[in-house]
């Protein structure tokens, strides 16, 4: 599934650049070629001096550094395109990465330690960029074997055959060795993953590293990790460089046994000096196109690698709708559970679940600890996925709603506000662009004037640990946040309870206001909350026990 997804992907990210793939194969052509050529005009050029004529000569040393201007110019132009191609489909993949991510579930995303995401973000993206890009110039480079394989036959068979009989052996090598480079190689990626994750840990709990003074057992820890690491580095790159430099050497040794024969049949009057120079040369390019052949085939397990850990990500997303999408339209915001069963299927976290909740009216969700209230809000933000049943905004299967409508509809503040390294303002602006409105919201909860007494006001870093923002206070922001974004539906699971009491009265002052257009859902046991509520929905044991309506004065399971 993973496989064929990122594969589709791939061959849509080439077709997306595929102007700049043209561009690089040209320019690849005429900077390689140029490369061919230079040798021939210096074998032409010694030729000419054996033969005295001198004037000849000249012209020839002209035509060949004008040709070899030629390459140094195209060899700018080549890396120019090479990154105007890498940077395109790095874009490509990073885009297509984070949107996976959004479009996992918390489940799925759960399979992924943050040491091997960090490291698929930031190595395999790069890995699989660059073989793409690398490839396109070393086509080129592998053509020019046959260039080479075609100018020995026209100039002497046994060179020829020689040449043929080598590069077959080595190929054969380089195939043979690649199961061994691919184990290799994934030992390290785990190792790699490994390193990642244990540097996030100590980064993230130094506070109980002190706390509990286990330093040397941590940094003991930590050096096994590195050491491991290191090790299946060491052997996946010396395993790789042996066998590229035994080739190598091999190629060498016929270079220098064919100069020897070359030598010979000019003793012979059979060859001219330049062809030598010429075959010496070109053997120079066989080794360096060896060594770009062995490199694609350690670059291509390393790509497969890559690119089949990127597909990970893929694996369990979920695409937008596409097909029996409704139509875009004014929705009131009545929100419905019908027989929803959530969570770990021998223990869900919801249960057979079913109720509704009326637009234009505040519901309270209440309950003991682990009774299910949160199952609610993951599923209505899509975190993740129900088991069974359905669940419908205005009496439409929100599967049928598209992601920019759907995630439009509805906001959420958390209990526990998480925010960007950014500061107040910008993090804020995020969801307003108009600074103006982003005040007055801040004014209307009352906290504007408490931002206004940090030292930085509306610029102060919000995570920054230096000028510390309050719980208090970042709870609110967050709270500010769903005000801003106007949804249709806004949800609060526990934010507006943590709040100090008159922070507390004035979010909900305003939410008695907002209700009169907006659904508002809020999770809470606050007894100065309840009773606010038009509707109440209790839950025990993962189940509704029971819904009261203040409003009709009605009380049912």
């Amino acid at each position: 599934m993973n496989r064929d997804s990122i594969i589709k992907e791939t061959l849509s990210i080439l077709k997306h650049t595929r102007l700049e793939i043209l561009w690089k194969f040209l320019i690849s052509i005429v900077y390689r070629g140029t490369l061919l050529i230079i040798p021939i005009l210096w074998g032409k050029t010694i030729d000419l001096i054996t033969v005295n004529k001198v004037s000849d000569s000249y012209r020839m040393v002209l035509i060949t550094m004008a040709v070899a201007v030629g390459y140094y110019v195209s060899a700018c132009f080549n890396q120019k395109i090479y990154y105007k191609l890498y940077n395109k489909m790095y874009e490509s993949y990073t885009n297509l990465i984070y949107n996976s991510v959004f479009n996992n579930s918390l489940y799925s995303l759960s399979r992924f330690k943050l040491g091997e995401f960090s490291n698929i973000v930031n190595n395999d993206i790069d890995i699989v960029v660059a073989f793409l890009g690398d490839t396109i110039i070393k086509i080129v480079q592998i053509v020019e074997f046959f260039i080479i394989f075609y100018y020995f036959s026209t100039i002497n068979f046994t060179i020829f055959l020689v040449t043929i009989i080598l590069s077959t052996l080595m190929l054969v090598l380089l195939l043979s060795s690649g199961k061994k480079m691919k184990k290799t190689n994934l030992d390290r990626k785990y190792h790699l993953d490994k390193k990642f994750a244990v540097t996030h840990e100590v980064f993230n709990n130094v506070k109980e590293i002190k706390g509990f003074y286990v330093f040397k057992s941590i940094n003991d820890r930590v050096k096994h990790v590195y050491n491991e690491y290191l090790e299946a580095n060491a052997v996946y790159n010396i395993f790789s460089y042996y066998v590229k430099q035994f080739i190598l050497a091999m190629i060498e040794v016929a270079r220098y046994g064919l100069a020897i024969y070359g030598i010979y049949l000019c003793a012979n009057k059979q060859m001219e000096i330049g062809t030598i120079i010429v075959i010496y040369t070109y053997y120079g390019k066989v080794i360096e196109n060896y060594d770009v052949v062995g490199s694609l085939m350690i670059g291509l397990e390393d790509f497969k690698v890559s690119l089949r850990r990127l597909g990970k990500l893929l694996e369990y997303r979920k695409t937008d709708c596409v097909e029996n999408c409704v139509p875009v339209q004014n929705y009131v915001g009545k929100v419905k559970f019908s027989d929803i069963l959530y969570g770990n299927l021998q223990d869900p976290i919801l249960d057979n679940v079913s109720f509704e909740i009326e637009e234009n009216s505040i519901t309270v969700i209440t309950g003991g600890p682990g009774s299910g209230k949160t199952g609610v809000f993951d599923l209505l933000m899509k975190l993740n996925r129900q088991h069974q049943g359905d669940i419908y905004i205005d009496n439409i299967s929100y599967e049928r709603i598209d992601d920019d409508t759907y995630f439009n509809l509805v906001a959420l503040a958390r209990k526990e506000a998480r925010f960007f390294d950014l500061s107040i303002k910008d993090n804020l602006m995020l969801v307003a662009k108009d600074f103006s409105e982003i005040k007055e919201i801040c004014e209307k909860m009352g906290i504007h004037e408490d931002i206004m007494q940090l030292k930085n006001q509306y610029n102060t870093q919000i995570n920054d640990t230096g000028e510390k923002v309050s719980n208090d206070l970042k709870t609110a922001i967050a709270i500010a946040r769903v005000f801003l974004k106007k949804s249709k539906i806004m949800m609060f699971d526990e934010s507006v309870s943590v709040l100090d009491r008159n922070y507390q009265d004035t979010v909900l002052n305003i939410l008695e206001e907002y209700k009169k257009d907006h659904t508002i859902m809020v999770i809470s046991r606050d007894e100065n909350i309840l009773k606010r509520a038009d509707r109440v929905i209790m839950f025990e044991d993962n189940k509704v026990k029971e819904i009261t309506d203040k409003r009709r004065r009605g009380r049912w399971i």
